[in-house]
């Protein structure tokens, strides 16, 4: 499906560029609550040394001595002057994190424990185990990281929504489907996070959301019949690249979401790349959300659980 050349161009829709690494997992980050309030969510990474960056950034270098974790999360903050970034990562059980922290602890500090040189915290707590990299972490901030540092339930991600957080004004929450690969990351200018979803096991689908906050006047201007015709535009600049020659826009509603999206089939996908394009947008309160859905089958269940998910998203402030 990369032969698509508009595969883009429903994130282009948001009226601003939001290209970002993916890093995070929403479950493991602090509520909008829990931040300290002389603390701010920022956006960029701030690892204090090399160490720590390789290690969020490569962690496959790692992966014969680090158990691969089931989901991560980065996010950054602003605390009196000094910025730094708390990194995540759950295991799926306690024994994987024991195993993981037995190595990246000696990893980051070259010792038995921070020092002024290597000053990074780490958090363990069930099967979560988290870096701080501050040059001396908040205490505020400390302290809320450790009260929310309790192990996740193991069917947290079963039925329960998770909070995507869009800095200084609240989060979207879906209802992630059990067993699904889940990172996000949080920009705040716009603000707006961005998703990336997964199988855990194989690559029957691969999906990105893009959410971003709307400021009252933009709001107003996003009427059901505005993103119809967007997503209509979006259709129709495929459609020389797929099999269908028509393209039809379904209806996207629940309780506090409404969109459109169309399906397309790719008329000539390369080797190894998704054959099927699920595409859309809608619009929560005030937050608009574009999506792609690559997959390989035709019928896919991934597809069909994401477009019920985003029908069923309410949005936090």
């Amino acid at each position: 499906m990369r032969s698509f050349p508009a595969l883009i161009a429903m994130v282009a829709l948001l009226g601003s560029a939001t290209r970002s690494q993916t890093t995070a997992a929403s479950a493991l980050a602090l509520r909008p609550d829990q931040v300290p309030t002389d603390c701010s969510m920022v956006g960029g990474s701030f690892p204090v040394d090399i160490q720590t960056a390789i290690l969020w950034e490569k962690p496959d270098l790692y992966k014969t001595v680090i158990p691969p974790p089931i989901a991560k999360n980065a996010h950054s903050f602003a605390c009196q002057g000094d910025k730094g970034t708390v990194y995540s990562f759950q295991f799926s059980d306690a024994p994987k994190r024991k195993t993981a922290a037995a190595f990246i602890k000696p990893l980051l500090w070259g010792e038995s424990g921070p020092s002024a040189e290597h000053p990074e915290l780490v958090l363990e707590a069930g099967d979560v185990l988290r870096v701080i990299t501050f040059q001396k972490t908040p205490k505020a901030l400390l302290a809320a990281l450790t009260g929310s540092s309790a192990p996740i339930p193991e069917n947290a991600g079963t039925n329960a929504s998770s909070g995507f957080f869009i800095p200084q004004h609240g989060s979207l929450q879906l209802r992630v489907p059990d067993g699904w690969q889940s990172q996000s990351h949080s920009l705040t200018d716009p603000p707006s996070v961005i998703l990336h979803f997964s199988p855990a096991n194989g690559d029957a689908f691969d999906l990105q959301v893009t959410a971003v906050w709307l400021e009252p006047d933009r709001r107003s201007r996003e009427t059901p019949g505005s993103l119809k015709a967007t997503v209509q535009r979006a259709a129709n600049a495929l459609l020389p690249h797929s099999l269908e020659k028509t393209a039809t826009i379904h209806d996207l509603r629940g309780p506090e979401s409404a969109g459109f999206y169309y399906a397309l089939t790719d008329n000539n996908p390369g080797p190894g790349e998704f054959s099927y394009l699920t595409q859309g947008v809608f619009l929560t309160r005030e937050v608009l959300s574009t999506f792609t859905i690559l997959h390989r089958a035709p019928a896919s269940s991934e597809a069909n659980q994401a477009l019920r998910a985003f029908s069923e998203a309410t949005y936090t402030q």
